[in-house]
C-alpha cells in the first residue's frame, strides 16, 4: 500500500508547513510519476456532454467515480477526473486559468481561493445553490464567504483533537479529557500530564534529580511548529488573532506569550521532540504516536488512516478534545471545497451548475463519508464517516465537536505566500535559536510584506 502522508506534512519539509489544505488524507495527490496530470475515470453514458473535474488527492478518487456514476445516471453528464498532483496543482492552476484550459469543476483550499475569485474565476456558489449553506458545514461555509458571496461547494473538512495512547496515559495517571494551558501559570495540567508521561532511558521524569534529555525514550506532547495542529489553535486559546483584513496580528502579547509557551514545552520542559527533528519532518511526532512513544498527540482526522494503519494493534488509542486555553478550547478547521469555472464555456454552465449542485448534496458526499476519505461538507452525511471510524473502534465525533470553535484559518490573496515568511521564524522559535519576543514581531512583518507585494 502506497503510504499516506498528510498535505500538512509535505509543506513541512518545503518550509510551508501550514497552508490550509492539511484535511486531504494524502500529501502526493496521485497523479503520475512525472508529476504531471493523470486521467483517473470518472463516469460515461451521460448524453449530455462531459465535464471536467481536477483535484489534487488520489486517494478521493474511488468515492468520487463511485458519486459521479450516480449522477450522470441522474443528470446525463459525463464527468471526466483529472489528478493534478499536490507539488504541481498550484503552479498548474494560475496557467490554466489565464490559458482557459481550467477544469469545469476543481477543488479548491482557503489559502488561494481569494486570488482566484478577484480574478472573477470563480462561479458564486450562492446564486447557483441558493439554500446549500444552511446545508453545509457553518465553520467551512464562514471561511469561503467573502464580499457578499460563497465561493465553494464544502467538499471535506477537519478540525483538530488529541489522540492518546490509553496505555500510556492509564499508567502516568493523565486524564486527556482535562488538558489545559495557562502561559501565566506556574504550572498547568498540560505541563503536569506531558512531564509524567516522558521518560528518559532510566525511567526518569523531567525535574528528577539525573534526567537525561538525550536519553529520552518517550514524550508526553507534540509541540512544534505545526500551523493547524498546533500553533493555530494555542494562539487562539490564548486569546491572540492571527490576521485581520488579511494582515497578520499574531505578534500580540498574547501571540508572543503563547509562542514562548509552545517553544518552552520544548527547550524548557523537555517533553515535547526536538524542533531540530519535527522541523525537518513534520510527520515526526505522528511516528513517534503510532511507535507507542508519544503518549498525547494533537492533530487532525487528516491522521486517522496513518494512524490506524501505523498502530495496527499494537496498543490502544482513542481521542479526546484539543488542548484548551485560557480563551477556551480553540480547533482549527480547514475545508476543501469545490468551485465552477465562471470562464468556461456557455454549454458547459448547464452541467457545472448541475455537478456543483450534486458535490453539495447529501447523496452526491455519501461516498467520501463511507469510504472514509474524510469528513463531508454536508451535514447529514457526517454520520456515515462516523459510522466508519465507529467499525474500527474510534469515536471520531470529538472532531465535530471541535469544529464548533473554530480559530481563525489563513484566507487572503497571497496567504501562502505570508506563511511562506514567516513559517521559517516560527521554526526558529520552535529551536530555541530566537525568543519569542524578537522572533515574532519578525514573523508577523515579514509576513505582511510577502503578502503585500
Amino acid at each position: 500500500m502506497m503510504k499516506r502522508r498528510t498535505i500538512l506534512s509535505s509543506l513541512a519539509a518545503a518550509g510551508l508547513l501550514g497552508t490550509a489544505a492539511a484535511c486531504s488524507p494524502s500529501s502526493d495527490g496521485g497523479g503520475d510519476s512525472a508529476g504531471g496530470a493523470s486521467d483517473a475515470g470518472g463516469s460515461t453514458g451521460g448524453d449530455k456532454g462531459t465535464l471536467t473535474f481536477r483535484l489534487w488527492d488520489q486517494n478521493a478518487v474511488p468515492a468520487y467515480e463511485e458519486s459521479f456514476q450516480a449522477f450522470t445516471a441522474e443528470s446525463g453528464w459525463n464527468v471526466n477526473i483529472d489528478v493534478v498532483p499536490w507539488g504541481d496543482y498550484w503552479t498548474r492552476l494560475p496557467l490554466d486559468v489565464a490559458s482557459g484550459d481550467a477544469a469545469d469543476v476543481y477543488w479548491m483550499n482557503s489559502a488561494n481561493y481569494v486570488q482566484f475569485k478577484d480574478s472573477e474565476a470563480l462561479l458564486d456558489i450562492n446564486e447557483i445553490i441558493p439554500d446549500g449553506a444552511s446545508q453545509w458545514e457553518q465553520s467551512v461555509v464562514d471561511l469561503y464567504t467573502r464580499d457578499g458571496g460563497l465561493w465553494g461547494v464544502p467538499q471535506i473538512w477537519d478540525s483538530i483533537a488529541v489522540f492518546y495512547n490509553k496505555g500510556l496515559v492509564e499508567e502516568a495517571g493523565v486524564d486527556p479529557e482535562d488538558l489545559v494551558f495557562d502561559p501565566s501559570a506556574e504550572t498547568d495540567s498540560l505541563r503536569d500530564a506531558a512531564r509524567a508521561l516522558t521518560l528518559d532511558g532510566a525511567g526518569l521524569h523531567p525535574g528528577e534529580s539525573g534526567f537525561d534529555v538525550d536519553s529520552r525514550e518517550q514524550f508526553g506532547f507534540n509541540s512544534q511548529a505545526d500551523r493547524q495542529a498546533i500553533i493555530g489553535p494555542m494562539l487562539a486559546s490564548n486569546g491572540a488573532t492571527w490576521q485581520e483584513d488579511d494582515q497578520y496580528t499574531f505578534a500580540s502579547p498574547e501571540g508572543i506569550e503563547a509562542f514562548q509557551y509552545m517553544a518552552d514545552l520544548i527547550n524548557v520542559e523537555n517533553v515535547a521532540p526536538s524542533a531540530a527533528d519535527t522541523n525537518e519532518n513534520g510527520d515526526f511526532s505522528r511516528d513517534l504516536f503510532t511507535q507507542g512513544k508519544l503518549g498525547l498527540f494533537q492533530s487532525g482526522p487528516y491522521n486517522l488512516l496513518a494512524i490506524s494503519e501505523g498502530v495496527a494493534d499494537s496498543f490502544e488509542w482513542a481521542l479526546a478534545g484539543p488542548v484548551e486555553g485560557p480563551a477556551g478550547a480553540k480547533s482549527l478547521v480547514h475545508g476543501v471545497v469545490a468551485v465552477g469555472n465562471a470562464q468556461a464555456d456557455e454549454d458547459q454552465q448547464e452541467g457545472i451548475a448541475a455537478l456543483l449542485t450534486w458535490l453539495g448534496s447529501k447523496e452526491g458526499q455519501l461516498p467520501l463519508a463511507e469510504q472514509g476519505v474524510s469528513f463531508p461538507g454536508h451535514v447529514d452525511a457526517q454520520d456515515a464517516f462516523i459510522a466508519y471510524w465507529q467499525e474500527k473502534g474510534v469515536d471520531v465525533s470529538v472532531f465535530v465537536e471541535a469544529a464548533k470553535n473554530p480559530a481563525e484559518a489563513d484566507t487572503g490573496a497571497r496567504a501562502n505566500a505570508g506563511l511562506g515568511a514567516a513559517i521559517p521564524i516560527f521554526q526558529e522559535v520552535f529551536i530555541g535559536r530566537l525568543s519569542a519576543e524578537d522572533g515574532i514581531p519578525q514573523a508577523q512583518e515579514e509576513g505582511n510584506a510577502a503578502m503585500a507585494e
